[in-house]
């Protein structure tokens, strides 16, 4: 039998469970909180234009550029700090905080206000490398400034990854049921076995 190559998830292939720009960003680090990165998605500038494009923050036009993507990883903690403190009922960091407030002073320092399709909304340039950093400050901002939507943010039983639960009856655990719920389910037939067998051995 083959053995089974378990690849390292990149920009291109790693799941969008979060369901919102903002979380899928924090999301680009696999690990447990506070313990050692596993794998960080954001390795070079093109996975930075790769992962945006998937979420729909840049065009075939954005180009890559180390300073992006070198501000797109500042972004990252102080986003993840500022909703962690939101699931765990805490007050929020005042330096997360403050560096979130520069992200976003500089994007709104970058951005057009424009009318499109009748609505009128911030845009940026598609053709600067920054765009997709200030796409994703913005949306950050008003994430965290959606109480309808805060009030729907989970950190997963499993991965602790971040994610907003809009399942019917807001019963959701997992980031992911095709993974993480997978494997607490596997963790839990195995263990229901082992007790089984512990019962009847006495």
């Amino acid at each position: 039998m083959p053995e089974t190559v378990i690849r390292p998830p990149t920009a291109a292939t790693m799941r969008l469970d979060g369901g919102h720009p903002a979380l899928e960003l924090v999301n680009t680090i696999y690990g447990q909180v506070g313990g050692p990165v596993e794998a960080d998605v954001l390795a070079d500038p093109e996975d930075l234009v790769t992962l945006a494009r998937r979420l729909g923050l840049a065009g075939p036009r954005t180009p890559a550029g180390a300073g992006a993507l070198a501000e797109a990883r500042a972004l990252r903690p102080n986003v993840d700090a500022l909703l962690r403190a939101r699931v765990g009922g805490e007050r929020p960091p005042a330096d997360a905080l403050s560096s979130l407030e520069g992200a976003a002073r500089a994007a709104l320092a970058a951005a057009r206000l424009e009318s499109v399709d009748g609505v009128v909304t911030w845009t940026w340039p598609d053709d600067d490398a920054r765009s997709p950093v200030h796409r994703l400050a913005h949306a950050a901002l008003q994430l965290l400034g959606d109480e309808v939507e805060l009030a729907r943010l989970h950190q997963c039983a499993g991965c602790c990854w971040l994610f907003l639960d809009h399942s019917r009856g807001a019963g959701r655990r997992w980031c992911s049921m095709a993974d993480c719920g997978t494997e607490a389910k596997k963790r839990r037939y195995v263990e229901r076995r082992r007790e089984r067998r512990r019962r009847a051995s006495a």
